[in-house]
């Protein structure tokens, strides 16, 4: 069955949410989490960390039936060929998924990486427009495309040249925590000339267990002291920092992209907050 297509509105302040990963081929855990979550989009997430997880098409496929909202898969150069990434991204718009994101994808213990993320874009690109090595296919496919960012490393504003030129859509970030990172960020986008939409990455903490957990093993992140104390004092209260962030952030954003790591209540919060 073919479905009928609803891309993402990325003029109407667009909230997208990632759902969990998932190792086992079981998706009813997804799917009920799904169902309690607003979002005008779902993210599927891919093998993060070169993890096994179910192939995020396939749950992307799954949800959208369960719940009638638009999704996006994310789409990972690290394990597949130029050909394979193409039948997988055939397989998504035959599926009815809306959107790809685009990703190198973390290392794993064996790498493909034919291609990186903007020859991902490309490709993709390639494929709506009907194209596939300079040979006409039967069915072009119909597919927005995102890509990421993380604003809490260095380069990442020329890379982003790279994949808006390329031809991407609309950008999801990793999360920000602080409010200093974030206008960094979007002062380098707006100072880069970047035109293309960004849904700026929350994370409403979990704990403070997470929260440390974050500043000793991620990358680039640094939660603030004034988070660590405020959640030690009171571990519920991550969405309430969360919103207190995007209030300071709102009026400069086309959109945001919540990583609420299972926290339904949370998540719904902070889609409320942005909404209404």
């Amino acid at each position: 069955m073919l479905y009928s297509f609803k891309m993402l509105d990325l003029k109407n302040f667009p909230v997208t949410v990632e759902l969990s990963s998932l190792a086992g081929s079981d998706v009813s855990a997804v799917l009920d989490e799904a169902k309690n979550l607003r979002a005008d989009a779902f993210n599927l997430p891919d093998g993060i960390l070169g993890r096994l997880t179910i192939e995020p098409i396939v749950l992307a496929f799954r949800v959208r039936e369960a719940t009638g909202i638009s999704t996006i898969a994310h789409l990972t150069c690290r394990d597949s060929t130029k050909l394979g990434l193409a039948q997988k991204i055939l397989a998504a718009s035959n599926l009815g998924v809306e959107g790809i994101l685009a990703l190198s994808g973390d290392a794993g213990e064996k790498n493909v990486f034919e291609i990186r993320t903007p020859g991902l874009v490309e490709l993709i690109r390639e494929l709506n427009s009907g194209q596939f090595k300079n040979k006409e296919i039967k069915s072009p496919t119909n597919l927005q495309i995102a890509v990421a960012a993380n604003p809490n490393v260095d380069g990442q504003i020329e890379y982003l040249q790279q994949k808006e030129a390329a031809g991407a859509e609309f950008v999801q970030t990793q999360p920000v925590f602080d409010l200093a990172t974030a206008e960094r960020f979007l002062d380098g986008v707006k100072k880069a000339g970047i035109k293309i939409p960004i849904l700026l990455g929350i994370m409403p903490l979990k704990s403070l267990k997470v929260a440390e957990y974050f500043n000793a093993k991620v990358h680039g992140v640094t939660i603030p002291k004034s988070v660590l104390e405020k959640l030690a004092a009171d571990e519920n209260c991550g969405a309430e920092l969360a919103i207190e962030l995007l209030a300071q952030l709102k009026s400069r954003l086309d959109g945001v992209h919540i990583m609420p790591l299972g926290k339904v209540d949370s998540a719904n919060k902070i889609y409320d907050f942005l909404k209404n």
